[in-house]
């Protein structure tokens, strides 16, 4: 697959897409990724996630470290492959975003069937980023590009946080929009296999989203 046809995949794909209360939820846990944004990619998610912007997902966000230290480029290196969240696989990665996504809706009888009201979701993000203890003992020089490797590794991460938040936004828009059903069962049924198929296209997309940007390479996010 060419780097043109990463594109018009990725491209394809962001085109695609009494009162009882129900919650539930689905969690995508990514392989770790490492990571100048590409134009291309920071206006497809942004039309993305402007696309479902009346949707207002509650948004939790926390970023956990792993400790690492050294005295020069290699010995970072070989600490973060030592230390990374994958390292014990021995995968690829310096850093990882973890994202959940849940959704709440009400369900009404109404004359004929049931219909469902009051849709809302809400996503959870885990950031995991490498903390470099010793960082003040080293060059100005070596520092600087730690620094810059830091800033295009967490714009990577970003992007994958992105996807997880625009698809809280696409099950909130889509649910919201179904119509009344023959029975509140069914209703539920099918507002929940929506939820999850929305959901299984997200993971193509972050499958879309590393191939794209080589893993974050193309973002500046590769520390030698």
């Amino acid at each position: 697959m060419t780097i043109r046809d990463n594109i018009l995949a990725f491209r394809d794909i962001q085109e695609a897409k009494g009162t009882q209360f129900m919650l539930f939820g689905f969690e995508v846990i990514r392989r770790p990724q490492t990571r100048i944004v590409s134009l291309f990619l920071a206006l497809a998610l942004f039309c993305s996630l402007a696309g479902f912007a009346h949707a207002r997902p509650s948004v939790s966000i926390r970023h956990t470290y792993y400790s690492i230290s050294g005295a020069t480029s290699h010995d970072l290196r070989a600490q973060m492959e030592k230390a990374g969240p994958e390292a014990k696989s021995k995968g690829e990665g310096d850093a990882s975003t973890k994202w959940g996504v849940r959704w709440r809706f009400g369900l009404q009888k109404v004359s004929g069937g049931c219909r469902i009201h009051d849709v809302t979701t809400s996503v959870n993000v885990t950031f995991i980023m490498p903390r470099w203890k010793n960082a003040a003992k080293v060059s100005p020089e070596l520092r600087e590009r730690w620094q810059n490797n830091m800033k295009a590794l967490q714009n990577h991460e970003d992007g994958h946080r992105d996807l997880g938040i625009k698809a809280a936004q696409e099950i909130e828009s889509v649910l919201s929009g179904l119509g009344p059903m023959r029975s509140c069962s069914e209703m539920e049924r099918t507002a929940n296999a929506t939820a999850n198929e929305i959901l299984n296209s997200y993971k193509k997309k972050e499958e879309y989203y590393d191939i794209l940007t080589i893993h974050g390479k193309t973002q500046g996010a590769s520390f030698r």
